[in-house]
This record gives structure tokens, C-alpha cells and sequence, in this order.
């Protein structure tokens, strides 16, 4: 199971940097970095407690997923105090939109896939 989101570490890092970066955060690097901040806090936390649940909920697995990365992504950029705290609700909200919505593309064309 946690190759699972091994496999989907990476690019939810590169999207969500690179959403931040359209979203004028900050430098590339800094967009990078916090991004990879972001996101471990939310890989650690699934792997600790939530990534059954997540894993096998369907559609309900992905929208937990994308409602407990928000609240912890949140949470994580509002501790690093680089902004005020509509900028960083905000670009978290498109990240995690960003982010999501490939999951979902990746789920629904995985299961297509499968299917055939």
C-alpha cells in the first residue's frame, strides 16, 4: 500500500509547486520546497493513521484524502509564516484542486485500464 503513494508523491509534489509558482508564492525553489513541506506532513499522516480508509473509499477515499491534505497543507504553510493567511488558504485550496483532480483522472483512468 505505501507504494501506492510513493508513486503519487512525486508528481502531487511537482504540481502543487508549480501551482504555487503560477500563484506568484514565491521562487521556484521556494515554491519547490514548501511543496515538498506540504506534502510530506500529508504523506506522513496517511501512512501513521488514514491510508486504509483513503485507499479503500472509492470516490469517498478521495475526497477525505483531498479534504485532510487541504486542512493539513493548510496547516503547515500558516506555521511557516511566508504569508497572510488568505494567500495561503487560497493557494492552498488551488493546489489541492490541482492535485486532486489528477488523482481522480488517475483513478478513473486506472480503473478503465483495469477494465479492459
Amino acid at each position: 500500500m505505501a507504494d501506492y503513494y510513493v508513486f503519487q508523491f512525486v508528481p502531487l509534489v511537482l504540481l502543487e509547486a508549480l501551482t504555487l509558482l503560477a500563484l506568484k508564492w514565491g521562487t521556484p525553489r521556494r515554491c519547490l520546497i514548501d511543496s515538498l513541506l506540504m506534502n510530506t506532513a500529508t504523506f506522513l499522516g496517511l501512512l501513521l493513521s488514514m491510508a486504509p480508509n483513503i485507499q479503500s473509499g472509492g470516490p469517498t477515499g478521495l475526497m477525505l484524502f483531498c479534504v485532510y491534505s487541504t486542512m493539513v497543507e493548510g496547516v503547515v504553510l500558516t506555521l511557516l509564516e511566508r504569508h497572510g493567511p488568505e494567500k495561503i488558504w487560497s493557494s492552498v485550496l488551488a493546489a489541492n484542486l490541482v492535485s486532486c483532480l489528477f488523482l481522480w483522472l488517475l483513478s478513473l483512468f486506472g480503473n478503465t485500464l483495469s477494465a479492459k
